[in-house]
């Protein structure tokens, strides 16, 4: 136990960059971040584009609505994990070394053509081309996250990365107006289709204005002496014993919440809708309500992020996750904390909006909300602790190593979920949950060493140079 202690303390103290004092409230350290154009670019055209990522969170039920059973959506998902991990490894190379606003250009234009795409989608050929187009993004997706974090100010990293967030809340207005296209009567299918195509749309005019406003950065300088194929395998293995040596822990702690959330992620809409029996038009409500709270708690998260560090920040966000799922499963015998004229009266004053009272709602809100806070600590330490000229290669195999989980899991999940229904694998993902927990209690996840002495070891010994 002791040892464990004086452990952590080391890795504090090499790392006071991360727990440094910020005395600028929230608002000044947006006006400081706003102030220069390029991040202004990206984050407003990045909140265009992630207004539609609530197409992702009932992406399950649209596909098993067009006919396509648990064991194919398992395989699809697989096959798209697996381009998804070759493309981030490809691209962990390329925004290292080639012009990362150009890849971020690219990669939003293969998200609109993926999108129309998926619009058309009418059978499993279409949505294989759909989903599978949308994993090609990946060979060049590092290089929009690099360019982002490059031009960052470390000091404002975790409010910066929780602005991205808001486009979620720019996604309350098409999810809103899905819900009252089902309650008029539009099929669901219907929907997705029409806004994916809106979708397509959307991100051919972010690709015009980054085109058109985003400015490039400068590219590492590095020196090679082999060919780009040796010059590719070298870097990527240096990359990783980078990122083992400076998160040690934090690497698996990822792994095994990646091992989780696929559990979860394949399951909890298919659960609530058939077991839970809530329709697609309250499943649209419990979204849109989850995201209108989890949205404010993650922009104020990002700024505590800055000021103390994150290891009480995880232990608090995680230790929530195994009671969200244990209420999912609690929701069978007990649906609503509320009597059922409550319900109904809510039902009276807007269709479905009953669901609030629903403890399957209070679990998904939970669970999404600390799913959204987890990812923006993630993230921040990702930007405050490694180095920039890095950066492509480190979130590449940061990555990775978390598609490797999701190569599997799927089609494992697709199986399970067809013999026995969501429980199992929701009990599955509780206990990973706990031993994530337990892990974040026992261990320091914070960096081993820090960043500006990495910094200087990248510029000495491997002559790789980046100009601010």
């Amino acid at each position: 136990m002791n040892e464990d202690k004086s452990e952590d303390t080391a890795a504090e103290d090499a790392v006071p960059s991360l727990n440094q004092d910020i005395d600028e409230s929230w608002t000044m350290s947006v006006r400081h971040l706003m102030a220069n154009r390029n991040f202004k670019v990206f984050v407003v055209t990045n909140w265009i584009a992630g207004s539609l990522n609530v197409l992702w969170h009932i992406m399950n039920l649209y596909l098993r609505d067009i006919g396509i059973n648990y064991v194919l959506l398992g395989f699809l998902f697989s096959a798209m994990a697996l381009v998804t991990l070759i493309g981030t490894l490809v691209a962990s190379y390329l925004a290292d070394n080639y012009n990362r606003r150009n890849l971020a250009i690219i990669t939003m234009a293969i998200n609109g053509i993926a999108m129309f795409i998926l619009s058309l989608a009418a059978s499993y050929e279409i949505v294989a081309l759909g989903l599978i187009t949308l994993a090609l993004s990946n060979f060049t997706g590092q290089g929009g996250t690099a360019y982002i974090y490059q031009i960052i100010d470390r000091k404002y990293g975790g409010v910066a990365i929780s602005l991205f967030t808001m486009g979620a809340l720019f996604g309350l207005g098409p999810l809103f107006a899905m819900a009252i296209l089902f309650n008029i009567g539009w099929t669901f299918i219907l929907i997705m289709r029409a806004v994916f195509f809106i979708g397509a749309i959307l991100c051919g005019i972010t690709v015009v204005i980054r085109i058109l406003w985003l400015e490039s950065t400068p590219i590492p300088e590095r020196e090679r002496n082999t060919s780009v194929i040796r010059d590719f395998i070298s870097e990527s293995y240096r990359g990783l014993k980078l990122l083992v040596r400076v998160f040690p822990i934090l690497v698996g702690v990822m792994m095994i919440d990646a091992l989780s959330d696929n559990l979860y992620g394949f399951s909890n809409l298919f659960y609530i809708n058939e077991t839970l029996e809530f329709n697609i038009g309250q499943i649209f409500l419990m979204i849109l309500i989850t995201l209108a709270i989890s949205v404010p708690l993650t922009l104020l998260l990002g700024q505590r992020f800055d000021k103390r560090g994150g290891k009480r920040i995880t232990i608090a966000v995680y230790s929530v996750m195994p009671i969200a799922l244990t209420l999912l499963i609690v929701a069978q015998y007990v649906p609503f904390i509320a009597p059922p004229e409550w319900v109904d009266f809510l039902d009276i004053v807007y269709p479905g909006l009953g669901v609030i009272l629903s403890l399957a709602f209070i679990a998904t809100a939970i669970k999404t909300t600390n799913d959204n806070l987890w990812g923006t600590v993630m993230g921040a330490y990702i930007q405050k602790s490694l180095p920039k000229a890095d950066l492509g290669k480190m979130l590449g195999v940061s990555a990775l190593l978390v598609l490797l989980v999701g190569t599997i899991t799927p089609i494992f999940s697709g199986y399970i979920y067809t013999l026995f229904e969501g429980v199992p694998l929701i009990i599955g993902a509780i206990i990973l949950n706990i031993v994530i927990l337990v892990i974040l209690v026992t261990k320091s996840i914070e960096p081993r060493v820090d960043v500006l002495e990495l910094e200087a070891e990248l510029k000495s010994k491997h002559g790789i140079r980046l100009e601010e």
